[in-house]
């Protein structure tokens, strides 16, 4: 069922339509008036209308990434509200910036409309938790910190595994680690963990790096990908 900010009827509306036996005529029988089209002040009346979705139990803390859309008469936007497990309390997040990590999920959205009713007829959303993945066979990583030459688009990344190549003694010794999570150009650095103080040492190995798929904002709504 679509959802309506205050209507826009005006005082002369209600004059000219001056219906008869209706007991609400002449205007002094009024007690309120919204004003919305006409200008007062500046102001023609229209209100936003905001509206906040049921909030969906993930069944415990997770991370996760989502896609919503709406129909609406005027622009909308939305806001991720996120509680964790505790209930200490929803926080408003941006998707295009912020982790996502909660047990609780609602959606806040705002309709705009300068000129008429806004008017919001439909929410789809859906909350996801599949990763992305991309491999990088035969890697040479670094004693210094090595960037991995990504493709995809990661909102977040969730976790790194390897397999280090036989082209170095005692393979079972070396270690990679990611040195920096930067979700646009993670970096690797590989340690040989059998020397004193754990030395870094270059070496090569199959990598794994997994992720979200970034969330972006087009006309207000929040897509993947």
């Amino acid at each position: 069922m679509a959802l309506s900010s205050t209507r826009t009827y005006t005082w002369q509306d209600l004059d000219d339509e001056n219906p008869t036996g209706l007991g609400y005529l002449p205007w002094s029988n009024f007690t309120e008036w919204t004003g919305n089209g006409v200008t007062i002040d500046g102001s023609t009346g229209f209100d936003n209308l905001v509206h906040t979705t049921t909030e969906i139990d993930l069944g415990s803390d997770k991370d996760f990434y989502l896609q919503a859309s709406a129909e609406s008469v005027g622009t909308h936007s939305f806001i991720v509200q996120v509680d964790d497990s505790a209930r200490a309390g929803f926080v408003d997040k941006d998707p295009t910036t912020d982790n996502l990590t909660g047990r609780y999920v609602k959606l806040k959205v705002t309709v705009v409309n300068a000129t008429a009713t806004a008017q919001l007829n439909s929410i789809d959303s859906r909350v996801m938790f599949e990763t992305i993945q991309e491999s990088f066979d035969g890697f040479s990583v670094g004693a210094t910190a090595t960037t991995l030459p990504i493709t995809q688009n990661y909102s977040r990344l969730i976790n790194m595994t390897y397999s280090i190549k036989h082209d170095v003694t005692n393979l079972q010794n070396f270690h990679i680690a990611l040195s920096d999570t930067t979700k646009t150009a993670p970096k690797v650095i590989s340690y040989d963990m059998d020397t004193w103080g754990n030395v870094a040492s270059a070496s090569t190995a199959d990598i794994t790096l997994t992720g979200f798929p970034v969330m972006t904002v087009t006309n207000g709504n929040i897509s993947v990908g």
